[in-house]
């Protein structure tokens, strides 16, 4: 209570007091007289004698909140301590098909009570106490698990029994669960906490079974077990921590117990939409060409086209101090970079929109040179096309042909132009599922920085700044016949294995542009992998349409690296298969020393598009990978009941089961896990009762497929 509360009680007591009189002499129909003074009198007392009351209370709330306030608190605290928090298990982040990707390990640091009264009792026969008589068990035990001599783990456990340590650790670093089952059954910690002493202490680390896949859009956390840092894990934290439960401590019969008044609610299990059999082939393939090329930096992202699922996505970039690639940032999230070609897509399907031309319209590129303001243009040919069609000009990519048609309409109504790039819907704010997402970036006419240059430049994809994922999302649109999707990185959301939500597909436009429009562009797009720039991206599986892009790096006013080569950075991205589009792909990398978008970009695209197109035709009724081993990954829970993994060597009936149990289970003793889907498990693939060691592998159907 402040001293604003005091303030305000003793104003609400003098109106109180102040209505009391007025009531009164209002029933009285009269101000003090001879007649009445005597009952006035006996109301003053009485108002008297309560304002002294309430002024008694007020002081001893004053006293015992300001004057005795913190030995009074310091009292509720060691009598009434406050409630401890105790830790969800966080949620797990799984891939496409239920596989983990960052999942919360328990991991125990072991401890030993050498005050323990039973260690210290003598036995009568040998005059030793009971540590005496068995510490050279245990220090054997201790040798052969962790290491070193018998002796020197003799030595210290002496030394901590004279010393009576509460809490000798047993090891100095934390141990898996496994370990710790194990170390459990050693002499004189077999015994217990009460009779042998031994404790754990758990401590729970977030670990991505599959290493570095995918890791800057799974994400990490703060510490162990703290706040969401990046990609799904901050964006989803909220979820995946699910709600601390609180518990007290009493102390009972001479000893202090832990008492739960709110039981802990773990964590919901976001299911991704990578899928982990195209991201490893997304990730080995970027690492291939980055490494070769010497790049500074790439990624490449599949995209469903009917739902923007995204399928795969890798981001990494060189690290001088590791001497490696790592994902140190999702460049094609976060990065704005000028989108070079890629860009001239949309240059012409706003011209094609308004109807100022369409495929055939000639243009002449001349001798692949034209200025424009104050700047000469070239084509990367240095001799130009001659009259070419829009087709053409796009399949070769001419600069000059695509800004010699954008000046030609857009060149007295530059702002039209901006408009038509504004109207497909790439540029509209979208809030994505990744946190810390670019924009796109495109000038203002009419501010200080349009200039004469401006219009033609930005016509070829300079002075515009566009995130990798944004030209995907635009490239997938054309590919499914014109509605934008936003791109979704979750698919569901699990609380206690049943689907708690899902994530529905998100239209950012509907139509981007005609029917004519995106019919024409879809032509010319499969015809620039057919005859164009982007041969090299040809698959004997399927056909693709796409668009390359090749753009200068301009930083600290130069084009030219310390070397004196000009730094570029190339792109492609595309679609496929051409006829019937199932997935869009951008391949992006930055600054390589050697090689270009077709030695690059093409080979990163036709490696991740002919996996994805072998997994669909393939297992498209399937969500599960085959041949998957758990036994590639670090083990990630902890089983809710004890099962005992030793005692019998037959295979038990696992319907009912958690696939986490299962996966317990099987791996230890051997087995490989297929399984497919989520949930219970509601069949096996071996009977039960099989002998253990006739079992090589197993297929585990769950209840949710």
């Amino acid at each position: 209570m402040s001293w604003v509360h005091y303030i305000w009680v003793f104003i609400y007591l003098a109106l109180v007091s102040i209505v009391f009189i007025l009531a009164t002499f209002k029933k009285n129909k009269s101000l003090p007289t001879e007649e009445n003074t005597p009952f006035v009198r006996r109301f003053f007392v009485l108002y008297i004698i309560i304002t002294i009351a309430f002024a008694a209370i007020i002081y001893q709330l004053v006293d015992i909140q300001h004057v005795q306030g913190d030995q009074l608190r310091a009292i509720n605290k060691k009598h009434f301590p406050q409630a401890d928090t105790i830790a969800a298990k966080r949620g797990n982040i799984l891939s496409d098909d239920g596989r983990l990707l960052s999942s919360s390990i328990p991991y125990y640091y072991l401890y030993f009570d050498t005050r323990v009264a039973a260690l210290h009792k003598v036995n009568k026969n040998t005059g030793k106490t009971y540590f005496d008589e068995h510490v050279g068990e245990l220090s054997q035990a201790l040798a052969k698990k962790f290491g070193g001599k018998a002796s020197e783990h003799e030595k210290k456990l002496r030394k901590a029994f004279r010393q009576k340590k509460a809490a000798y650790r047993l090891h100095p670093k934390a141990v898996s669960y496994l370990d710790y089952v194990e170390v459990k059954q050693f002499p004189i910690l077999k015994r217990g906490a009460i009779q042998g002493g031994f404790s754990v202490k758990e401590r729970i680390i977030r670990e991505r079974p599959f290493g570095s896949l995918a890791a800057r859009t799974i994400g990490g956390i703060y510490g162990i077990e703290g706040k969401g840092k990046n990609g799904l894990e901050l964006a989803y934290d909220s979820l995946l921590r699910g709600e601390f439960g609180l518990a007290v401590r009493r102390k009972q019969a001479g000893k202090t117990v832990q008492i739960i008044t709110k039981e802990p609610q773990d964590g919901i299990d976001v299911v991704s939409t990578i899928n982990i059999d195209i991201q490893e082939t997304a990730e080995r393939a970027l690492r291939e060409r980055l490494t070769w090329s010497e790049s500074e930096r790439g990624c490449v992202v599949l995209m469903e086209v009917a739902t923007g699922k995204i399928k795969a996505i890798s981001n990494l970039q060189w690290n001088p101090h590791s001497k490696q690639y790592e994902e140190a940032q999702n460049i094609a999230v976060a990065s704005q970079i000028e989108p070079g070609s890629t860009f001239k897509t949309l240059s012409f399907m706003t011209a094609i929109e308004d109807g100022y031309i369409d495929s055939t319209t000639l243009v002449d590129t001349q001798d692949g040179k034209m200025k424009f303001a104050d700047r000469i243009m070239r084509d990367h040919n240095n001799r130009g096309f001659g009259v070419a069609s829009v087709a053409t000009v796009m399949h070769q990519s001419s600069n000059v042909g695509v800004s010699a048609l954008i000046v030609k309409h857009y060149g007295h109504q530059p702002q039209k132009f901006v408009e038509g790039i504004h109207r497909l819907g790439i540029t509209q704010p979208i809030k994505m599922e990744i946190p810390g997402h670019g924009k796109v970036k495109l000038k203002k006419v009419g501010n200080r920085d349009w200039y004469g240059t401006t219009l033609p430049w930005m016509s070829i994809g300079y002075e515009a700044q566009v995130p990798p994922i944004y030209t995907l999302m635009l490239y997938n649109a054309i590919a499914n016949g014109g509605t934008m999707v936003k791109p979704l990185f979750t698919e569901k959301f699990l609380k206690n294995d049943k689907v708690y939500r899902t994530t529905e597909v998100e239209v950012v436009n509907p139509q981007i542009a005609s029917a004519n429009t995106i019919r024409q562009m879809q032509g010319i797009l499969e015809g620039v992998v057919k005859k164009g720039t982007a041969k090299n991206m040809q698959s004997p599986l399927f056909t693709s349409a796409g668009k390359t892009g090749t753009s200068q790096i301009f930083e600290g006013g130069s084009k030219k690296n310390k070397e004196g080569k000009t730094r570029l950075q190339v792109t492609f991205c595309g679609y496929f298969p051409a006829d019937n589009p199932l997935y869009t792909c951008i391949v992006y990398a930055r600054d390589p020393k050697q090689g270009g978008t077709g030695s690059i970009c093409g080979e990163v695209y036709k490696q991740v598009a002919e996996k994805a197109y072998i997994l669909h035709t393939q297992q498209k009724d399937s969500i599960v990978a085959s041949n998957w081993s758990l036994a590639t990954a670090q083990k990630p829970y902890l089983p809710s009941q004890s099962i005992d993994t030793t005692s019998d060597s037959t295979l038990p009936a696992l319907s009912g089961w958690s696939i986490d149990e299962a996966l317990f289970y099987l791996e230890n003793w051997g087995i490989k896990v297929n399984r497919k889907g989520y949930g219970r498990i509601k069949s096996q693939s071996i009977k039960p009762g099989t002998p253990i060691e006739e079992i090589s592998q197993i297929t585990l159907i769950c209840e949710n497929l």
